[in-house]
């Protein structure tokens, strides 16, 4: 694990212990509970930083069934693909899918200028509905409550971790947004989405780069986001300047049909 991946993953166990509502001590890792918001899988999630120790798929699927019991899912990340992997197959006949997640850092400018004028930042008041209805149209959001709590949850954040949010109009009405999390002087990225009627205008490029900038002038030095390393949006961010710098894994059991409950969307 690179030191820039190390440094991303603490940032991300930051955010999670200062939004929880407890922890949990696991033989590897710790597990992360927000009671508040049980059905918000990213809240209630594992994360695995030390070596396994010869833990098997089965030790941490019990683990993780121990810990969470009363949850509808299971979800735990790995920072170490290599351990990760060496279990993968296990995981999955315990029901668990798996997700690449790529570690971007901003080390580059953008290939090309970009509209940040059109963006603006936004109240939480401001925000919530674009978020509840691009929550709401998730193939895993059959259930209004799992969007209402995804919505929510970001006041949680705001309060915890000093979230802000950016987002551009089209017409008056907000089509895309992003989230940034700040402390010191690193800072994440994260959320990115644009509703499917105005996707390819770039705006998911304008609201990163507004965050990133203004990223840099609360004083971060380092800049990084998550992307799916199977998925498109891991190229547009190489274009506006991130670079891979290291792979988790994230393993998940839930009871919908597709997908996880947070995804990024431009």
């Amino acid at each position: 694990m690179t030191t820039d991946h190390l440094r991303a993953f603490r940032f991300q166990e930051e955010v999670l212990a200062r939004t929880s509502t407890r922890t949990m001590p696991l033989p590897w890792g710790t597990a992360y509970f927000n009671d508040d918001f049980p059905l918000r899988y990213d809240a209630n999630m594992a994360i695995v930083d030390r070596p396994l120790g010869g833990a098997t798929a089965e030790d941490v699927a019990r683990a993780l069934d121990d810990a969470y019991e009363g949850f509808r899912h299971r979800e735990v990340e790995f920072a170490s693909a290599i351990d990760a992997d060496a279990i993968a197959t296990g995981l999955a006949e315990h029901g668990y899918s798996v997700e690449g997640l790529a570690v971007m850092v901003l080390r580059r400018g953008s290939d090309r200028e970009s509209d940040l004028a059109a963006t603006e930042e936004l109240t939480f008041d401001d925000y919530r509905p674009l978020s509840l209805e691009i929550h709401a149209r998730q193939p895993w959001s059959s259930d209004p409550a799992v969007a209402q709590s995804m919505a929510e949850f970001r006041k949680v954040l705001a309060d915890g971790v000093g979230a802000r949010f950016f987002g551009q109009r089209v017409d008056g009405a907000l089509a895309g947004s992003c989230e940034l999390y700040v402390m010191g002087d690193t800072a994440q990225i994260e959320d990115v989405n644009t509703l499917e009627e105005f996707r390819g205008r770039g705006i998911a490029r304008n609201v990163v780069l507004r965050a990133a900038r203004e990223a840099r002038e609360a004083g971060a030095t380092f800049v990084f986001l998550f992307a799916d390393i199977d998925d498109w949006p891991r190229h547009l961010y190489s274009r506006l300047g991130f670079d891979d710098v290291g792979q988790s894994r994230l393993f998940m059991r839930t009871p919908e049909a597709s997908g996880r409950p947070e995804n990024a969307s431009p």
